[in-house]
This record gives structure tokens, C-alpha cells and sequence, in this order.
């Protein structure tokens, strides 16, 4: 078996500043895998429906799911005066699919309540402190569905940290947190806003493609040598 070979590059020794540690995990992923561009944005009331589809389940099972709750309804207006039980049937395919529905239609009927209709777009002219605020209030949306929203939909600089992007983190010891919601809050003073999103977007990339959870790819890793994660397979299999 080959193994890889060392790195040259400098390693941040512990206790290093969490900034400089992202500064240098950018500039390599950026190297790797270039500058990704945002995409067209969601509504924000769609983003939201969109990430509560998204929890706990793989992102063809989400997308099944936000098709088949657009396959029965044609309307927020409907989903809303839906039986939870039509609802949950909609989404099946993306699991938990009683409790999400039950979620959504709770979330639609308080949107209309507080706002007179099913629109979250006045969040487009507020600052992301306000808008994290009013997002916080919806029962069932968590950090870091409230960074997908702000970053997805909003174009604001939050980072969201999804299971990809925190074992990148764990590994590299930039975080130590197990708790996912606590990481997404401790991690955004150290992300600089033009790299919220290339950044988010690249390490989601490299998790699945390099740093799997199980036998990552160390030995094709660019950052390996910024890495603390003490079960390294660098054996070329």
C-alpha cells in the first residue's frame, strides 16, 4: 500500500485562532475546488418549508418530498387548511413525515396569523440580527436551519454548520462541540462574510467527496496536515 506523502505546509499548533484555522481551510478548498457562485434564491417562507423537509434525512429524500408537497397542494393557502394526515402523506418520503407536517402546518398558520398572508419576504430588508430574531420564534427551526434560510434565501453571510461542515471542523479541531445547534452559534464570528458561502459550499463538497465520516480519503487530503482527527487512513486503497 502507498501512503500519502507529508506536507509542507504550515500546521496551526493548538489553541491556534479559530480565524486564521478558516482563513487557511478557504484559501485550500478555494485552490481545490475554486469560488462556487450562489444559485437563484427561494422565497423565504419556501426556504423554510424546504429545511424542515431537510432534517434528518439525505437530500434526494428531501427533494422527493418538497415534490410530492407541491404534486398535492398548489398553494401555502392549502397546505395550511390541510389535515395534518394529507400533509404527512405528501411528504412521506422524506421521513419523520408526521412530525414535519405537523410542523409546517403549525408554522404556516402562525406566518398568516402575525403577517395577514403566507409571505416572509419583508426578512429581505431587515439585517441578519432581526432576521434571525423572527425566525427564531418558529417552533421546530433550529440554528442551523436558520443559517440555511439567512444564507440560502437571503443572501446574508451566516454560516450554516450541517454534518458535513462540523466534522470538518471537529477534525481539524476549529470546533470542539459535539452539539451541531451550539457549533453554528460559535463558529459565525470567525467566518468572514465573503467566505460564508464559498466556503459552506466547499467543505459540503469535500465531506462527501474526501472527509468521508467513515475511511476518509486522508491520503488525497489538502488539509490533512491542518488535521488533529486521530484516526488518519492514509493508506491508497
Amino acid at each position: 500500500m502507498a501512503t500519502a506523502r507529508g506536507k509542507s505546509r504550515t500546521r496551526p499548533t493548538a489553541g491556534a485562532d479559530e480565524s486564521r484555522a478558516i482563513e487557511l481551510l478557504s484559501e485550500r478548498l478555494r485552490d481545490r475546488y475554486g469560488t462556487p457562485r450562489p444559485k437563484s434564491r427561494q422565497p423565504p417562507l419556501d426556504e423554510l418549508v424546504f429545511t424542515i423537509l431537510s432534517q434528518n434525512t439525505t437530500d434526494t429524500n428531501r427533494d422527493r418530498a418538497w415534490a410530492g408537497l407541491w404534486q398535492h397542494f398548489d398553494t401555502w393557502e392549502q397546505v395550511a387548511s390541510a389535515p395534518v394526515d394529507k400533509i404527512a402523506n405528501a411528504i412521506r418520503s422524506g421521513g419523520l413525515h408526521k412530525v414535519k407536517a405537523k410542523r409546517i402546518k403549525d408554522i404556516l398558520r402562525q406566518v398568516k396569523k402575525e403577517r395577514g398572508d403566507f409571505d416572509l419576504d419583508y426578512l429581505q430588508a431587515v439585517d441578519m440580527a432581526a432576521a434571525r430574531t423572527v425566525l427564531q420564534n418558529y417552533k421546530g427551526v433550529g440554528a442551523k436551519s436558520i443559517n440555511c434560510i439567512l444564507l440560502f434565501s437571503l443572501g446574508l453571510p451566516a454560516f450554516p454548520v450541517d454534518t458535513h461542515v462540523h466534522r470538518i471542523l471537529r477534525r481539524l479541531g476549529i470546533v470542539e462541540t459535539g452539539d451541531l445547534s451550539k457549533a453554528n452559534r460559535d463558529i459565525q464570528e470567525h467566518v468572514p462574510d465573503e467566505s460564508a458561502y464559498p466556503l459552506h459550499m466547499n467543505m459540503i463538497r469535500y465531506g462527501r467527496e474526501v472527509c468521508h465520516a467513515q475511511r476518509p480519503k486522508c491520503w488525497d487530503c489538502c488539509i490533512e496536515d491542518l488535521c488533529v482527527f486521530e484516526n488518519k487512513n492514509l493508506e491508497v486503497s
